[in-house]
């Protein structure tokens, strides 16, 4: 079993101050695939610590930079160290929001993933527990072809049998005109659209350029208002792509902007392949933030490789963000 240990140097990072016990520790998890010297969203450089050890420093296109400083075992000093370590809690927490914003997308994001169909009673069953447990925003289906996704060929049947609770939301995901009609008859009261930021993602995945897919969803926004309806935009691959690699902040930043001038209301950045970290994490939220209001950011995180809580306290420190989950499936 190996373990992921990453000094993150969260006390560099905006709002953060941790010093040198900025370390998370993710104990059973996969190793990230180790990033190129020269990435697309920065670049790497070393220097020596007067104690020997080496400070590394990422360069963003931003002139910002964020030194990792790997942890001196050798020249610690104990008393300090029990300080430090005592005030932990209350430094990481110091910047965190009150409270957090939670949007469950199970029913849509999880359940089209199965490989068996799971039967509508069931999917509802599934909302009204949701609910049940106080989720405010549960993502409910997605009214797409069943051809491409024959998992939510039921999306009618599962709106329709939804007890709607008086201050719940349960929008759903349409990816074109046809859907969004569909989800109109189906009495919807929100929708979600979806864009890559990855040109060989969005091509694989909904066969089309993203400039294609923005336009079509510029007359799904626009037909959404005209109804009186509230719109959820989705970024996929916003770190990197199992196409076609590592994806350029500006590239991400530049979908949520088309997004959020349609009429999004809340723009929810998805880490597809879960290879992020908190450092090009950051890079990316910086991105995004130059162009769409912090609190109109939602953030996804997929644990692939034992990064998704990181992942998720360092966008609650930068950004404030929502945070999108995902119920946990288990299979007998």
């Amino acid at each position: 079993m190996s373990s992921l240990e990453e000094p993150l140097g969260l006390g560099d990072l905006p709002k953060l101050s941790i010093n040198r016990l900025g370390r998370f520790v993710s104990l059973g998890a996969r190793r990230p695939p180790a990033d190129d010297d020269d990435h697309s969203t920065g670049k790497y450089s070393s220097s020596s610590c007067n104690n020997g050890s080496h400070q590394m420093a990422f360069h963003h296109g931003s002139n910002s930079s964020y030194p990792w400083h790997p942890q001196c075992r050798q020249a610690a000093d104990p008393s300090r160290d029990a300080v430090e370590l005592r005030d932990l809690p209350r430094k990481v927490m110091w910047e965190l929001p009150r409270f957090v914003k939670i949007v469950e997308v199970g029913p849509r994001d999880g359940l089209q993933n199965e490989k068996g169909n799971v039967p509508a009673s069931v999917k509802i069953q599934l909302i009204h527990k949701l609910v049940g447990a106080g989720l405010s925003v549960v993502e409910a289906t997605s009214f797409v072809s069943p051809k491409w996704v024959p998992q939510l060929a039921d999306a009618e049947e599962v709106l329709k049998g939804i007890k709607q609770e008086p201050g719940v939301r349960y929008p759903v995901l349409t990816p074109n005109l046809r859907g969004f009609e569909a989800a109109i008859a189906a009495g919807a009261k929100e929708i979600a659209v979806f864009a890559s930021a990855s040109e060989s993602f969005s091509r694989s995945n909904i066969n089309c350029t993203i400039e294609e897919s923005l336009a079509r969803y510029r007359g799904v926004t626009a037909a959404a208002k005209k109804h009186g309806l509230s719109i959820r935009g989705y970024v996929s691959c916003v770190i990197a792509c199992p196409v076609g690699g590592a994806t350029d902040p500006a590239k991400v930043a530049y979908v949520a902007k088309e997004l959020y001038t349609m009429g999004c209301s809340e723009i929810s950045l998805g880490d597809t392949t879960g290879v992020g970290t908190p450092g090009s994490v950051v890079a990316m939220l910086q991105a995004v933030m130059s162009f769409v209001p912090v609190d109109k950011i939602a953030v996804h995180f997929h644990d692939t490789y034992g990064q998704a809580l990181a992942n998720i306290l360092v966008s609650l420190q930068v950004s404030k963000a929502t945070v999108c989950f995902v119920i946990g499936l288990r299979h007998s």
